[in-house]
């Protein structure tokens, strides 16, 4: 008989017979601790981050904003910083704010709207690093795990990349405390996270496993099936005992594809189902125009060695997407050139509203932030919430100005 550990509005996660109940009772205690979010409802394994308030990729401007008087003439001096650890490769992914919304125009390009903004800044602090800032106005969670990530970051061991995340002011702006907007921006943002933070190495892609012909290539690294029943299978190594398999997968909103509901099993024993369809009250659909993601799931292991995987679809059929599974297998922050995550806990606005929500998604934040370090990762939550002055340091009700950015710099580099 299956016990249930932990029901979402998207997926549950179902304790195995072969725990023994002190094993349980340290799961429960430590989800407990690591997951406490403000609804039961939410996931336990996905949490938030911050973009900006935009809602077309077309163009640079966010189109519900406009420039005031606090916007100073010329970039402040760059702030002054301490040498801090060396990395080869930096890349930061945001929405507006990360690319350089409302600091002082410099020529920049496509979705940069100046280099003088925090990530710039930040870009210009790590001397001899290779930087790239992937953002794009009006993005959310969802936009950005899909969009930007996935596609283009390849952590690694030995590489030294830093990976800075700001996402989430958009899903504040565009959803709020509505139900479900809390557990959606969660699983983007456990999958964003997750995927930047555990190199290659602890990774199992999808399109690297041998199956059958039912199931097919899906994006770029996972694989997808519609037939009844089609299962696939993996091995998993667990080198520490209580660490958490993350289980990635593609999910839809009503009515977009015939969705599938799948089965994951542990050594045998049924651990969690996965809907394709978004069902937890709220749709996914972005200002830019994303009607699917990647969510991702966590899953205890219990103790160290091998663990086989396998994943089967409903015997109703309907699509389901496998993407990637990984467990950390190092302790990353004390290891050399693996790759490290700095997640921002969202700024203020001058917006009261939006501030009081933004509470709710940092308090997530921080608990996955820490839920992840203690999984292994080099994960580090930069806190943003409160540095910028609502009086002097915003052009509008969501954007700094140079003062502004300076300072979400300076937060960053402080976070080193």
């Amino acid at each position: 008989m299956l016990k249930k550990v932990c029901v979402f509005r998207h997926s549950r996660l179902l304790s195995q017979e072969s725990q023994s109940a002190s094993e349980r009772s340290l799961w429960w205690e430590r989800m407990s601790q690591s997951f406490a979010l403000a609804s039961a409802a939410s996931l336990c394994i996905a949490i938030a981050g911050c973009a900006a308030a935009n809602s077309s990729p077309s163009v640079q401007a966010p189109s519900s904003t406009t420039t005031n008087s606090t916007q100073s003439s010329s970039p402040p001096a760059a702030p002054t910083y301490t040498a801090g650890p060396k990395y080869a490769q930096v890349t930061n992914f945001g929405a507006s704010i990360t690319c350089g919304f409302y600091a002082t125009a410099d020529g920049a390009t496509g979705y940069i709207y100046s280099n003088n903004g925090y990530a710039g800044r930040l870009d210009a602090a790590l001397t001899g690093t290779k930087a790239q800032n992937l953002c794009r106005p009006g993005d959310l969670a969802a936009d950005t795990v899909k969009t930007w990530a996935m596609p283009n970051a390849a952590p690694a061991l030995g590489q030294k990349q830093l990976y800075t995340i700001m996402v989430g002011t958009n899903d504040i702006t565009a959803c709020g405390a509505q139900v479900g907007c809390l557990a959606n921006y969660m699983n983007a943002m456990t999958a964003l996270i997750s995927w930047l933070a555990l190199p290659a190495s602890d990774k199992v892609l999808g399109s690297s496993l041998n199956v059958s012909q039912a199931w097919t290539p899906d994006l770029n690294v996972g694989v997808a099936t519609s037939a009844p029943g089609a299962s696939l299978s993996f091995p998993v190594q667990q080198a520490v005992d209580g660490r958490t398999l993350y289980i990635a997968y593609r999910v839809f909103d009503t009515g977009k594809i015939n969705g599938g509901t799948a089965t994951v099993q542990v050594d045998g024993n049924a651990v969690a189902t996965l809907s394709t369809i978004a069902n937890g009250g709220r749709t996914i659909a972005t200002p830019n125009g994303l009607s699917d993601t990647i969510w991702a799931v966590g899953i205890p292991l219990g103790a160290a060695g091998a663990h086989t995987v396998t994943i089967t679809n409903g015997s109703s059929g309907g699509f389901f997407s496998f993407q990637w599974a990984g467990v950390s297998s190092g302790q990353y922050a004390s290891t050399d050139g693996a790759p490290r995550v700095m997640v921002a806990l969202l700024p203020q606005s001058t917006n009261q509203s939006f501030n009081e929500t933004e509470v709710t998604h940092n308090n997530a934040l921080n608990q996955l932030a820490s839920a992840l370090a203690a999984d292994g990762m080099w994960v580090t939550a930069v806190h943003c919430e409160s540095v910028l002055n609502l009086s002097t340091d915003f052009v509008d009700t969501v954007h700094p100005n140079d003062a502004g950015h300076a300072k979400l710099a300076t937060a960053f580099e402080s976070a080193l």
